[in-house]
């Protein structure tokens, strides 16, 4: 009887997509909003690194991370489970953003997201709607002290369909 109790409880907990935690470089980091399904999302801070935004020649976005001792970069990003040899499968979406590392709280909303030089990134085989976009709706909430930095992201691009709109998490 207690046998039969267990195999639906595991088959239940199995589907449980709630809080995770991801050990890298020996600092821990906690994702807890809901990772969209078929996927695996991490996030990093890329201390020291500043965030440059810039546009190539045809009108898409690129960035470089360049050495800044004042910044670091937030890096959120979603990585979609592909069965291996299936081609063309790929789907890979991510936020960044800049902040300064001695201000110990931030609050922006909409166009005020281009402080931190906020950019969303959609990488798929899906013409015409993959690349990167300047986040200009949305609000993110962050607080920075004793090197572990907590932030509450909310935003919308309009451009190209997203898996994700809502990302709260803390990294050291």
């Amino acid at each position: 009887m207690k046998k039969i109790f267990l195999i639906p409880l595991a088959f239940s907990l199995s589907f449980c997509n709630c809080k995770k935690s991801v050990v890298e470089n020996s600092k821990t980091t906690s994702i807890e909003s809901v990772c969209p399904d078929n996927g695996i999302c991490t996030v990093k801070i890329y201390k020291n690194k500043s965030l440059e935004v810039k546009t190539d020649d045809l009108g898409g976005i690129y960035y470089q991370m360049l050495d800044n001792t004042a910044t670091s970069v937030i890096q959120y990003q979603y990585n979609k489970t592909v069965e291996e040899g299936l081609q063309d499968g790929q789907h890979r979406e991510e936020i960044l953003f800049e902040i300064n590392s001695s201000k110990p709280l931030l609050n922006l909303k909409d166009k005020n997201l281009q402080e931190v030089k906020m950019i969303f990134g959609r990488h798929c085989f899906c013409k015409g709607q993959a690349g990167y976009f300047k986040v200009e709706e949305g609000s993110l909430s962050l607080e920075n002290k004793n090197e572990t930095t907590t932030f509450e992201l909310d935003f919308k691009i309009h451009k190209v369909p997203q898996l994700f709109e809502k990302v709260k998490a803390t990294v050291q």
